[in-house]
């Protein structure tokens, strides 16, 4: 043996390789989603992405399927991915949010037609992966909280295997964006989101009020390039995001959670509990009350264009 090649034998003794955090992310969609999923893509390294799962929130299961098919296809090559739910746990009957992203969930950005492998029971899914990870799973929710609530129905004993949930769901103060009390992805399926509070999963939530107060001018995008397929896409969820509060701004709801994961010193984190209305007339509606003692944490910014910065740097990185 060299001397080069002893010195580094004796420089790697006792090293083990750098363990990259398991992931599984679940999701509909979705400007926003697009936008996180994006954001996730430029640091993929860092992680192990075992699994990307599909849910029905902001248009159907068949249409946020097609697109996590054409994320894997572009951005995630490899990864295994797998359908959701139809429908939320007790109200068996489609809500969409198309109004905000377009009848295909991406601004009309025509994807074509998509081949992607695809497993038909993302709930399945999620449990053989979990079951089967040496080392507990990050959970990452940008839609409602269907399939999450049907796994920890249906294998109650995998909650052990989970780490932490990273979503975007739910308001602070009880209000909302979809109705006067609920934001959409609590409001979609409240029961499934009071299922998973209450399993005592650790969950980092980033509520409505921090997408509200992140906001980046449309116009930030206009001399964007669109040399190639990223630079295009992002263009046009931009262009095509459309938002009742202000149309002029998009509003950084699904990339803050992304964003949580992977840059985390952006943020407070506050111990709260966590409490989900289900009866119909306020369905949705979420209270997040600060308690040291608290399992779950809300997250919040105080520099809000030091946290915006960052999210275009990203997004508009090749």
């Amino acid at each position: 043996m060299s001397y080069a090649k002893a010195k580094k034998y004796i420089m790697n003794l006792g090293k083990e390789p750098i363990k990259k955090r398991p992931v599984i992310i679940d999701c509909d969609p979705g400007i926003d989603d697009a936008m996180a999923l994006m954001l996730f893509a430029e640091f993929k390294d860092n992680f192990d992405l075992k699994l990307i799962t599909s849910c029905a929130g902001n248009t159907p299961i068949d249409i946020t399927t097609k697109n996590v098919q054409f994320f894997a296809s572009n951005f995630f090559n490899g990864v295994r991915i797998a359908k959701g739910s139809r429908y939320p746990l007790v109200r068996q009957k489609q809500m969409t949010a198309e109004y905000v992203h377009g009848r295909n969930g991406l601004g009309g950005y025509d994807i074509g037609e998509q081949d992607y492998p695809c497993e038909d029971d993302a709930v399945e899914a999620m449990y053989d992966v979990i079951k089967n990870s040496p080392e507990k799973i990050t959970l990452v929710t940008l839609g409602p909280m269907t399939n999450v609530a049907k796994l920890v129905i249906n294998h109650p004993e995998i909650k052990e295997n989970i780490e932490v949930i990273y979503s975007m769901i739910g308001s602070t103060d009880g209000t909302g964006n979809i109705t006067e009390y609920g934001e959409f992805n609590a409001y979609f399926d409240p029961e499934a989101f009071d299922i998973v509070v209450k399993c005592n999963i650790p969950m980092i939530i980033n509520p409505m009020q921090l997408g509200n107060e992140t906001r980046i001018k449309k116009s930030a995008f206009a001399n964007m390039p669109t040399e190639t397929i990223k630079d295009n896409f992002v263009k046009t969820l931009a262009e095509n995001i459309h938002n009742e509060i202000d149309d002029s701004y998009i509003f950084l709801y699904d990339p803050n959670t992304i964003v949580a994961l992977v840059k985390p010193e952006l943020y407070e984190f506050v111990p709260c509990d966590i409490h989900v209305y289900t009866y119909p007339d306020v369905g949705g509606k979420t209270v997040m009350k600060p308690n040291e003692n608290g399992i779950h944490k809300y997250q919040f910014v105080t520099d809000k264009t030091k946290l915006n910065n960052f999210i275009l740097k990203y997004l508009f990185k090749d």
